[in-house]
């Protein structure tokens, strides 16, 4: 057989030779062309590398094939007209195919057997046993610990018949012949079963590797250049000795608890304790190679060991919570008494925290856990949020994504089931979302809670997604702990070198239930008798350095013991240990005020000189700029009402109170699908050249002064990781208004996971503030079931005040109420008041979520300006508009009639009181529903105070329009806060009449002419209302909701 030889590793002279007869780009190590010899000859596409392989033969072996292919090479090479390939196209297409190197790298392992070629037999000899045990070697690697390999009897019931050698036409008698080969640490000739057995030990032992679906020849010749170094997996004392120990230390604190706490739910990582050890590596790793900062999210399965064990939480302080010592009770109850706000706190297992940790090599980082809820890779995001943002604050260079590394880990059934994992992905590598690259190690169980692989999958592995990425994807068995430190390690390295993803699927198993109180037994009874039997991982990677010498029995079980003894000590000092129950870990968060604290709120309105000044920014252009016509007449506009002060509009508004926002020092970042234009075409925050297609921003060239960055960034279409994603980036720092946005209000409900759990939830779960918004628009106008409606009502059920709390009215009772609430529902009717409320996020010393409920159509409504003045000096954001009619304010003994609503049907309120010409009807505005405006309610009651309040049992004239159906918007949220401001408040009983919609199943009616009829008649009944007859009629038109 001709001898196997080694590739050039230099640039394709082939490509180069073929490059100089047809124009070319080069790409990524490989020539790309749309024609001549690259697109319409016999050697095009994939045929393209198996020639590139054959020339290499040809060149150190000419001999080794055909006589035609060394006159077709000579040609070439000497530049002369070409004579025919000496294979047909279909010979040659398919033997591409069966040596399958298309696509991938030049290798060390390339075998000059192609004596097939012509045939296109199956086989080509020992090149395609190679390429297989490289492409395939995992699929018959020993990956499981149990043995079992269950996934496979499934998925892949066929094998892989091309690993076994008398696929390629070999027999045993070929077994003894040498070849000779260029392979890492081996040098000169091997025998067939050599070659094999280092095949075997290379990509079919306890790691396997998927790589060769990755599309940049570069990385796929980087990684085996790896992975195929004798030295990968490693041998040395030192080392396994340094492994061995991070593994006690891992399976000590699971059998140190399963020993003091038998029933007690602490999701141990039991069976999978070398992933904690892996991790321990990669970050060292990391370290090593600049990282600074690590930031982790992970499920509740191993996340008590990691902490403890990798972020480095005191054994103390977890024992402690074990015992429920690290609390003071009274002290808890004496804080709730005083300052009348509960910190609820979470399970052990959702907690986070943050630590700086030294390493061997002197240098330290900083490693961040994020805390998170039971829902499955919701933390995904999250994580990755929060890295992009301390890369942003580090210099948002580069070298600060290398130096900020997130690391996710994952279920095997979490994984490849929930989709937010693919919008985690999709995200690498867009602009202003991509991290650098994230290290994804799945703790692979093989099940889900009591699901078998077989149930929760179609693929082969629960990893397969990351193929869609064209990620390398490392198997590796979690018995083998060198081996899964040599995996961490490189996916450390990997990172590090090209910023993309890595996957490491630890294949490993749960010793126990999903908790360690439930019996497995019950479903999957035979994996459980098996899983009873096995060893521990510790037991057998010490048995395993027994067996070699690295250590005697004696060593091993001295460490042991030692590590023992420190948890045992640590398990008794916690008895003393005094923690805070209200304890914040918080890094740029010093000075902001905690729900029992007094926060202090600053002024929002600004000179008018600077207001203009920003605002003159805002219509400047750079010199040459091929603006959109549309958008001079736009600039053009605005510049004259800026000079007339009268009449700003929505988009005036917004853009002054973020550009003013960034001249204060704040960082301002809104991101949504089309928040540069905004859905609306109203923003144009961000534009582009007609000509050049170069965009340009406004607001990061307003020159006038040191500003911070403003950022605006169209994202992919995916809500509940971009929601996510945002929010992790405000948990970095206080000083910054961050916005998502939503293209309709209701498309917010593929992110309610993130809502529910983390931005209503958070800092009383978690003591975590967030000043995040979401501008989810709201309005309707005709558009149906989804283009209508935000669903207020759900932020609003989700806020945490109480509706028969007495409100104590005292001063700055509106900002008091805010620091204690869970969060802001808003609805603004005016440019001034969304601009105050932008400004108000930022200057308090506490920080809130706010949830807009932003407009669809006030854009551009005759109505909705706002007078500079009202952004000037001394204003600020009114939580209730007070009737805006001077002639009606200022006569409120002549109001028969008081209409509360909220939003942009306040317009349409007046639009029709001023056709009918009425007088004695007053409208007043919730600008801010919640926390619900007590004061400013009671305050607008004593006003109009001659007005029909009903008769305990009855409405009178007092009453709340809503566009909404009556089971959707405020209205379930209004009815008793107003109850409860009449008789707390003015001592009176007072009933609500209620004119909107009907209940209804959908939002909206999808029906032009019923969505007008319904708009008209409840603008008409919540104005002039209706003869009830004594109340015998309770619902004036079978388009609106009953009235009481």
């Amino acid at each position: 057989r001709p001898p196997l030889t080694r590739r050039s590793s230099s640039p394709s002279m082939l490509s180069k030779m073929l490059g100089a007869r047809a124009p070319s780009l080069q790409r990524a190590g490989r020539v790309v062309s749309s024609r001549c010899f690259y697109s319409e000859s016999t050697t095009a596409g994939a045929n393209t590398l198996y020639l590139e392989s054959l020339y290499s033969q040809w060149k150190s072996s000419p001999q080794s094939l055909e006589p035609k292919w060394s006159e077709y090479f000579e040609a070439l090479q000497a530049g002369k007209s070409l004579p025919p390939v000496p294979a047909s196209q279909t010979a040659l297409r398919r033997a591409a195919a069966d040596a399958n190197i298309g696509g991938v790298s030049s290798t060390a392992l390339t075998t000059a057997a192609t004596q097939h070629l012509p045939s296109g037999s199956l086989g080509g000899g020992l090149q395609n046993l190679i390429r297989a045990y490289q492409k395939r070697g995992h699929e018959v690697a020993n990956l499981d610990p149990l043995g079992l390999h269950e996934w496979r009897t499934h998925f892949s019931s066929e094998g892989v018949p091309e690993i076994d050698p008398k696929y390629h036409g070999f027999s045993e008698a070929d077994m003894d012949e040498s070849f000779e080969i260029s392979f890492p640490g081996v040098s000169g000739t091997m025998k067939l079963r050599d070659i094999i057995a280092t095949l075997q030990k290379t990509y079919a032992s306890k790691v396997g590797f998927e790589y060769f679906h990755i599309l940049d020849l570069r990385k796929v010749e980087w990684l085996r250049s790896r992975i195929e170094d004798p030295g990968f997996v490693p041998s040395d004392r030192q080392k396994l000795l340094s492994i061995y120990k991070s593994l006690c230390q891992v399976d000590t604190f699971e059998s140190f608890l399963g020993s003091k706490y038998k029933t007690t739910k602490r999701f141990g990582c039991d069976g999978g304790e070398a992933a904690i050890t892996g991790i321990n590596a990669a970050i060292a790793k990391a370290v090593d190679l600049g990282v600074t900062d690590v930031v982790i999210g992970m499920p509740h399965r191993g996340r008590l060991n990691m902490l403890t064990n990798v972020v480095g939480k005191p054994l103390v302080q977890m024992f402690a919570e074990f015992k429920g010592t690290h609390y003071d009770f009274d002290e808890l109850m004496d804080v709730m008494e005083s300052a009348d706000w509960a910190f609820a706190g979470d399970v052990k297992y959702h907690l986070g925290t943050s630590n700086t940790k030294a390493f061997p090599n002197g240098k330290s980082a900083t490693l961040t856990l994020e805390a998170n809820p039971s829902h499955l890779e919701t933390v995904n995001t999250v994580t990755l949020g929060r890295t992009r943002a301390k890369q942003f604050y580090a210099g948002n260079t580069d070298e600060t994504k290398r130096q900020v590394m997130p690391v996710l880990f994952h279920g095997d059934a979490s994984f490849s089931g929930q989709g937010v994992c693919y919008e985690t992905m999709q995200l690498a590598h867009v602009e202003e979302f991509g991290v650098g690259g994230t290290i994804h190690v799945i703790i692979n169980n093989q099940i889900g809670f009591t699901t078998d692989p077989v149930d929760d999958r179609s693929t082969l592995y629960c990893s397969d997604l990351g193929k869609a990425f064209s990620l390398p994807i490392f198997h590796c068995n979690g018995d083998d702990p060198a081996s899964v430190v040599a995996v961490f390690e490189l996916a450390a390295e990997w990172r590090q070198a090209w910023g993309s993803d890595v996957i490491i699927d630890v294949i490993c198993y749960r010793r126990f239930g999903h908790n360690e109180s439930l019996n497995p037994d019950y479903t999957q009874p035979q994996l459980y008798q098996k899983i009873a039997t096995h060893p521990r991982a510790e037991t057998v990677f010490a048995q395993q350095l027994i067996d070699t010498g690295i250590a005697t029995k004696g060593e091993l079980a001295e460490i042991k013991a030692s590590i023992w003894t420190t948890h045992e000590e640590a398990f008794q000092a916690a008895d003393s240990y005094h923690g805070k129950a209200m304890e914040w870990v918080a890094t740029k968060w010093e000075g902001f005020a905690k729900p029992t604290d007094e926060g202090q709120s600053y002024p929002t309105g600004l000179e008018t000189a600077l207001l203009k000044a920003i605002g003159y920014k805002l219509c400047e252009t750079p010199e040459g700029f091929a603006l959109h016509s549309g958008l001079k007449r736009q600039l053009k506009k605005k510049r004259e009402d800026l000079d007339e002060g009268k009449e700003i509009d929505w988009a005036t508004a917004e853009a002054l109170a973020w550009g003013s926002l960034l001249l204060e020092g704040n960082h301002v970042r809104i991101t949504g699908q089309d928040v540069q234009s905004g859905t609306f075409a109203h923003r144009h925050c961000v534009i582009r050249d007609q000509k050049t297609n170069d965009t340009y921003c406004f607001l990061n060239n307003l020159g006038l002064g040191p500003q911070e960055t403003f950022i605006a960034r169209n994202s992919i279409l995916a809500e509940y990781a971009v929601l996510g994603f945002e929010l992790g980036y405000t948990y970095e720092n206080p000083n910054a208004l961050v916005i998502w946005e939503a293209q309709f209000g209701d498309f917010a409900n593929t992110a309610q996971v993130m809502i529910d759990q983390f931005i209503s939830a958070g800092e009383h779960k978690w003591l975590q503030q967030t000043g995040l918004v979401l501008l989810l628009p709201h309005g309707y106008e005709g558009q149906g079931a989804e283009h209508s409606s935000a669903r207020i009502e759900r932020y609003l059920q989700l806020c945490d005040d109480d509706e028969d709390d007495i409100p104590t009215f005292e001063k700055d009772f509106g900002r008091s109420q805010i620091q204690k609430a869970n969060w802001q529902v808003v609805n603004v009717t005016t440019p001034a008041n969304l601009f105050h409320v932008y400004r108000r996020q930022q200057h308090r010393d506490f920080r809130k979520p706010l949830v807009v409920a932003s407009t669809k159509s006030l854009f551009r409504h005759r109505l909705c300006k706002s007078p500079l003045e009202d952004f000037g000096p001394g204003s600020r954001f009114q939580r209730v508009y007070d009737e805006r009619d001077p002639e009606i304010a200022n006569n409120p003994d002549q109001v028969e009639r008081l209409v509360f609503c909220s939003g942009k049907v306040y317009y349409e309120l007046v639009e029709e009181r001023e056709k009918q010409g009425l007088k004695n009807v007053a409208i007043v505005s919730l600008e801010q529903v919640a926390p619900f405006p007590f004061d400013r309610v009671k305050a607008m009651l004593e006003k109009y105070n001659k007005v029909d309040i009903g008769d305990g049992v009855h409405p009178g004239n007092i009453v709340w329009c809503q566009e909404e159906p009556k089971n959707m918007g405020p209205w379930a949220y209004v009815r008793p806060r107003f109850v409860t401001t009449a008789r707390e408040g003015m001592n009176t009983d007072m009933v609500m009449r209620y004119v909107g919609r009907r209940s209804a199943a959908s939002p909206a009616t999808g029906y032009a002419k019923i969505h007008a009829a319904e708009q008209d008649a409840l603008v008409k009944h919540a104005l002039v209302g209706f003869d009830d007859h004594d109340w015998q009629d309770q619902r004036p038109s079978k388009l609106l909701g009953f009235q009481t």
